[in-house]
Order: structure tokens, then C-alpha cells, then sequence
């Protein structure tokens, strides 16, 4: 009997020992650190809005604006970006429109601010790369920053192609 006794007073009202407890414990603790970094992790991601359209004229326009730290926020960007686009450019094709992690070539040196052999458009918040050809290029460019402007942003540009040196 007192052995019976001895049993009991180390199981809690569940029949769990001590030693099955302190482990539950530790294991939930580790759980919600995991779960607390986890969060911290996605919070601290930046994602970028990468749009890329084509147009009947044969020219493709690659945009970049800037990162955002929320998913939802990038996809946001992407659709107020092109909302305008699709109702100037009825045969404009969306050839992309993504939120990415890494920026990768074009993409990234257009980011950068890079020299590139294409016509850009530089504004607050977006870099626009204008690929085809050079005359339709430049006559877009053009128009896209003067219009840029004359809607009220204030400031636009268009950068004519460049090498590296």
C-alpha cells in the first residue's frame, strides 16, 4: 500500500508524471519562440511589384516599383499600376504581374538604377524599362514621363540607353 501511495503522489490529477509535464512544457515553449520567429521572418520580407506588358507596336515594357513589406501591399501596387495602363492601352497584353522576393537581371539592374541598353522611365516609386524599336522606344519614353508629370506627379524621366563604361 504505501507503494500505491508513493505512485500517486508523483501523477498529477491526469495520471502525467512530473517529467512528462516539464517536457510538455519546454515543448510548448519551443512551439510559440518557433512560431514568434516565424512571424518576425515574414514580417521582415520584402516583396517587389514586377509587372511586364507587351504591345501591339512590338515594344515590352518591364516596370519595378518599390518593395513593399507585405504581400498583400505588393499585389495592391501591382493593380493600381495597371488599372491605368489597361484602359489607355486596350491591346496592351499583361505578360506578367508578380510580387517578387529577389529581383533577378533585367529586372534588378533596372532596380539598381544600372546602366542599360534600353530606354527607362525613372519616377517616384517606379523604374519602367521600354525593350523594341529604339524610335518607338524613345517616342514612348517620352510621352510616358511627360504624362507622368502632366498627371501631377512630380517629378518623371526618361533615360536614354547607356553601356557600361
Amino acid at each position: 500500500m504505501d507503494a500505491v501511495l508513493l505512485e500517486n503522489k508523483w501523477e498529477n490529477k491526469w495520471g502525467l508524471s512530473p517529467i512528462f509535464m516539464k517536457q510538455a512544457i519546454i515543448a510548448l515553449v519551443l512551439i510559440g519562440i518557433g512560431s514568434w520567429l516565424a512571424h518576425l521572418h515574414v514580417v521582415s520580407q520584402l516583396y517587389y511589384p514586377v509587372v511586364q506588358l507587351s504591345s501591339p507596336e512590338g515594344l515590352t515594357y518591364t516596370a519595378v516599383q518599390d518593395s513593399t513589406q507585405e504581400r498583400q501591399a505588393c499585389g495592391a501596387a501591382n493593380e493600381r499600376f495597371l488599372g491605368p495602363v489597361k484602359d489607355r492601352c486596350k491591346q496592351c497584353q499583361v505578360v506578367l504581374a508578380r510580387c517578387e522576393r529577389r529581383l533577378e537581371g533585367l529586372e534588378l539592374a533596372l532596380y539598381d538604377g544600372a546602366p542599360l541598353p534600353h530606354h527607362r522611365v525613372f519616377a517616384p516609386g517606379l523604374r519602367m524599362a521600354i525593350v523594341g524599336p529604339p524610335e518607338s522606344a524613345k517616342t514612348t519614353c517620352e510621352y510616358i514621363a511627360g504624362d507622368m508629370v502632366k498627371r501631377g506627379l512630380r517629378s518623371a524621366a526618361c533615360v536614354y540607353p547607356s553601356t557600361k563604361r
